[in-house]
């Protein structure tokens, strides 16, 4: 299992790499978005218990969650249900810190 700092690097990496290939194709990356969602699952194991996410995370994840949003309408392919999937992870995360 990796450390949790190691784990908020995969997750920024992860999501900075989605947001270059969004812009760079005008695709929604859903084999990124898979990747994405299992680091944020694990993550989930270290953040139950602690009081604060750190600016950065959320940020970054608010940031993603906005664009690929925004990127839908957009979109030929209307399949979302990944995107789903991304947002219930995210929110679980954040819910993970607002309800303890």
């Amino acid at each position: 299992m990796k450390e949790e700092s190691e784990l908020k690097n995969d997750i920024s990496a992860t999501v900075h790499k989605i947001v270059v290939l969004m812009r760079k194709d005008s695709k929604i990356p859903k084999e990124q978005i898979l990747v994405l969602i299992n680091h944020l699952e694990e993550f989930r194991k270290f953040s139950k218990g602690q009081e604060v996410i750190s600016k950065r995370l959320a940020y970054e994840l608010f940031y993603l969650y906005t664009n690929i949003t925004s990127l839908i309408s957009y979109n030929e392919d209307k399949d979302i249900s990944i995107i789903t999937e991304l947002y219930m992870v995210i929110s679980s995360v954040f819910n993970d810190f607002l309800y303890q």
